[in-house]
């Protein structure tokens, strides 16, 4: 766990395919925990309100020495951290060493007090853990799967043909029920380029049909200045715009 950068946090939904969010590994104390901007306060309280969470650490990018490729399932606990003191006092040192984009808003006191919005947290926690070991991703075929058949079941798979329908998957496990294939494309070491991607549709025998495929499984492009200033922007407003209807700002 310390020595993942990257994961994936698939949760159970009722009435439709697991939710999948790209995110950066960390532990509060012991417990594996993820620290969400409040920018994406609506999807912290969707994994939050779910029966079934794991952290997928299968992705062998941006990872140190002694990491191994491991599935985190448990039950979720939102901590709102609406000053970023949690954050800021436990979390913060582990976030600025796995994901380098953040240094930019936070490595120094004088840009947490400009960025002061980036601080304040939706930390989910994860309690009763139950660790599983799993396959490591080494290319775009590879995904992490996550299957809803009253229960969530999480692992590797890999895709025969993309552009297939019913697409193959290696690996599956022999249960049926809503699916999402989850992979990640990311720029390394810097990791400023980050594109996850989302695949769904029921998987049966090994097999996903009805596929809804994602928008793009590419890595988004090198932004130029103007990009970067308005993508901080946005998350900047979001963030706050969330604070305060959360009557936090």
């Amino acid at each position: 766990m310390r020595a993942a950068g990257l994961a994936e946090l698939v949760w159970r939904r009722d009435g439709g395919p697991p939710g999948a969010l790209g995110v950066v590994p960390l532990l509060l104390g012991e417990r594996p925990a993820v620290a969400l901007p409040w920018a994406q306060a609506a999807t912290a309280r969707s994994a939050a309100g779910a029966d079934a969470v794991a952290l997928v650490l299968s992705d062998p990018r941006l990872t140190g020495s002694g990491w191994e490729p491991l599935v985190l399932s448990g039950r979720p606990t939102l901590l709102e951290d609406g000053d970023g003191a949690l954050f800021t006092g436990e979390l913060l040192a582990q976030e600025l060493r796995k994901h380098p984009p953040s240094r930019a808003l936070a490595d120094s006191a004088m840009l947490r007090r400009e960025h002061w919005w980036y601080l304040p947290r939706l930390v989910l926690v994860l309690d009763d853990v139950r660790i599983t070991p799993t396959r490591r991703r080494d290319g775009p075929a590879d995904v992490v799967l996550a299957v809803d058949d009253g229960g969530l079941h999480v692992g590797t798979a890999r895709v025969g043909e993309w552009g297939a329908d019913p697409l193959v998957l290696e690996g599956a496990p022999d249960v049926s029920g809503p699916a999402t294939l989850v992979g990640q494309e990311v720029s390394v070491p810097d990791a400023e380029r980050w594109t996850v991607h989302e695949t769904t549709g029921w998987l049966a025998g090994g097999q996903l049909s009805g596929v809804v495929p994602a928008a793009t499984r590419e890595l988004e492009p090198t932004p130029g200045l103007l990009a970067r200033v308005r993508r901080q922007r946005a998350l900047h407003r979001a963030c706050v715009a969330e604070l305060r209807a959360a009557g936090r700002a």
